[in-house]
């Protein structure tokens, strides 16, 4: 219930539990958010039950009712009772003001002092300002919509932080710039600051507090931000073998052992080499989506399909697919930022791509998620470099043509893959900016894309069961929530933000198929370079800021479903990251000639600690590989609706 702030309700329930003859009547058990409201007995016919029930200000308000659950002699199903009508009045004409009416209500003037503060331009600030009135006005004329689609504010008085902090923040400023100032004098301090800031972060991998480990690391990379240097120097040593040492690298972290860890199929791996089986073996299956047993486009079915069929079906042949294409992904990221932060960030952050374990635990099982991603920054770079206004000739009619295909084919991988046409789109507005020169000489290179892409991802626009195709979406979307406790749609957004925000440095997945569960997402080393290339690429948001936005865009299949933080509809945000981390210890490593040893070091912690991670902790770990060789019965996070699968190690299954 909604709208009601803090006043009681009377609610009315039309509602009837028939019972066979000779059996008691039915009795509900109602209760709210403090307990229990009564207990009643429900009639055999319809009646009409009320009750008054107190409401809340700050969270949802919820009434839930239970009965013994009962058997019909010509029915196999538990029944309990039967509603037909639900009708809601408040007992009081004028209601009070809640948390959500004061915190709304304030927001204008949040706004307005946050924009003065920052010297918005007065247009910026307007609107801006007039925005914020939306929610208010909202609160005023439609109550119980707006406290439906607001997030839940708990605590009346939480405007004053903001203010406070808005009123000191000029003094805040001046005192961070003085420290500034002191520390950039200082080198030593900065990378004192820097052994803090990593420390911590190894010390919140071991346990520590978090509210007392994470405001040193901030403070320590705050302080080492003047040791990160204005231009890129060029690399001294070889890129090109370099990438080769690198794919090398990824191969092997990828494919050895890879039918032993992890230690057995999952059911729906097992699935998915059955079909790809079903694909090689009958000329007459040629599935676009397959919504009853994989639930996923088919198009990870089809690259599996000659790879089993040629060399059976065995554990790692059904992997091999989704391992390679995980081992080209860090290749793919170098392909499409060299052109944009630079060869020797480029290379580092394919390093740190190429053995990051999260990106591991994604490649070594049968899933399409890693096939998503190396398809799209592919095509990514294809597309700008074939959007570069300076080249002619028929080279980049093909860049254009070949970057729209392959992100037209990563629509067909997961889930997420349906983000591939935003993603290009964003590289294509950075890649032209506000230059009307440029639009003007690539609108038919844009056009032709636009064509091709359309062709591609046609069969599955029109795929005739758009519920089947759009289930697994809707099934674990936040707008459809199945809590008993709560269900604004927004609370769990604001959730979910805060969850994948901590996911890099404190508390990542708990699915141990996923991820070494509760672990940080990436190492301590990525986990700090990766703040200090925030800080670079939003000081070069005008030629990098493409590194930011698709960040930020692969953040929505986690953020908009439920148990966040999820490493697999949040896989596409790591490359980005370790494109920005990359930026971070490359800027770092730049300057004084012993600096460049800091490249050498850096990559050889990350790399200790993610083989550590994984082929140590998750190899022993029995969250990890209980998870696959339990195959527990029932739904999973990312299984498809379908019956039970028994697997084993040494083949696929039948279902």
């Amino acid at each position: 219930m909604y709208g009601y702030r803090g006043v009681p309700a009377l609610v009315e329930l039309r509602l009837a539990a028939p019972r066979a003859p000779g059996m008691p009547p039915a009795q509900a058990v109602f209760t709210d958010h403090e307990g229990l409201l009564a207990v009643a007995t429900i009639a055999g016919y319809w009646r009409r039950y009320r009750l008054i029930v107190p409401t809340t200000t700050t969270t949802d308000t919820v009434v839930r009712w239970t009965t013994d659950p009962y058997v019909s002699t010509r029915d196999v199903r538990e029944l309990g009772l039967a509603l037909s009508g639900v009708k809601l009045l408040a007992l009081v004409g004028q209601p009070p003001l809640s948390n959500q009416t004061v915190a709304w209500g304030t927001l204008p003037l949040l706004v307005w002092m946050a924009a003065t503060v920052w010297r918005w331009p007065d247009r910026w600030r307007i609107a801006a300002t007039g925005l914020a009135v939306i929610p208010a006005l909202g609160l005023a004329l439609f109550p119980v919509a707006a406290e439906y689609w607001l997030p839940s504010m708990p605590w009346l008085w939480w405007p004053v932080l903001p203010a406070l902090a808005l009123v000191i923040w000029p003094e805040l400023a001046a005192g961070w710039r003085s420290v500034a100032q002191w520390a950039a004098a200082r080198p030593i301090v900065g990378w004192m600051g820097l052994v803090v800031a990593l420390a911590s972060l190894f010390a919140l991998r071991a346990g520590a507090l978090a509210w007392i480990a994470l405001p040193l690391v901030f403070g320590g990379v705050g302080l080492a931000w003047p040791l990160i240097t204005d231009s890129e120097e060029r690399s001294i040593w070889p890129i090109d073998h370099l990438l080769v040492a690198i794919t090398g690298v990824a191969l092997l972290t990828r494919l050895v052992a890879l039918d032993q860890m992890p230690v057995a199929l999952w059911r729906d791996e097992a699935r998915h080499g059955l079909l790809a089986l079903r694909i090689w073996s009958e000329p007459d299956f040629r599935p676009i989506y397959v919504p009853v047993v994989a639930d996923l486009p088919a198009l990870l079915f089809y690259l599996m399909a000659p790879v089993v069929g040629i060399l059976g079906p065995h554990v790692w042949s059904v992997r091999l697919v989704s391992a390679v294409a995980g081992a080209l992904t860090p290749l793919a990221l170098y392909w499409f930022v060299a052109p944009i932060i630079g060869r020797r960030t480029a290379v580092l952050s394919a390093a740190l791509l190429a053995w990051s374990s999260w990106s591991l635990s994604m490649s070594r099982w049968a899933f399409p998620a890693t096939l998503d991603h190396v398809l799209v920054l592919t095509a990514a770079g294809l597309l700008w470099r074939g959007l570069d206004p300076n080249r002619r000739g028929w080279w980049v009619w093909c860049s254009v043509a070949l970057a729209a295909l392959l992100g037209g084919l990563a629509v067909y991988t997961y889930h997420t893959g349906r983000l591939a046409p935003l993603a290009l789109a964003v590289v294509v507005l950075f890649r032209l900016s506000r230059d009307r020169e440029r639009w003007r000489l690539t609108w038919s290179r844009l056009a032709l894309a636009a064509l091709i892409g359309a062709i591609v991802v046609m069969p599955l626009v029109w795929y005739p069961d758009s519920f089947g195709f759009n289930r697994r979406v809707g099934s674990v979307s936040i707008f459809q929530a199945n809590s008993l406790n709560r269900h604004r749609p927004l609370d769990f957004l604001a959730e979910n933000i805060v969850a994948h925000g901590l996911m890099w440095h404190i508390q990542g997945e708990s699915n141990g198929r996923h991820h070494l569960p509760s672990a940080p997402m990436v190492d301590p080393v990525v986990g700090l370079f990766l703040l200090l290339g925030i800080g670079v690429a939003w000081r070069a948001r005008s030629t990098a800021g493409v590194l930011l936005a698709l960040w930020l865009l692969y953040y929505i299949p986690g953020l908009l479903s439920f148990n966040a933080p999820h490493a697999m509809r949040s896989l596409g945000t790591l490359a980005p990251a370790c494109a920005l981390a990359g930026w971070g210890l490359s800027r770092l490593a730049s300057g004084a000639q012993w600096r460049r040893w800091l490249i050498p070091a850096a990559l050889a912690g990350s790399l200790a600690v993610n083989l550590w991670v994984y082929f140590g902790l998750m190899w022993h770990d029995p969250r990890g590989y209980g998870e696959f060789v339990s195959n527990r019965d029932g739904h999973d996070a990312d299984c498809a609706e379908c019956g039970d699968t028994t697997t084993t190690s040494t083949g696929l299954s039948t279902t």
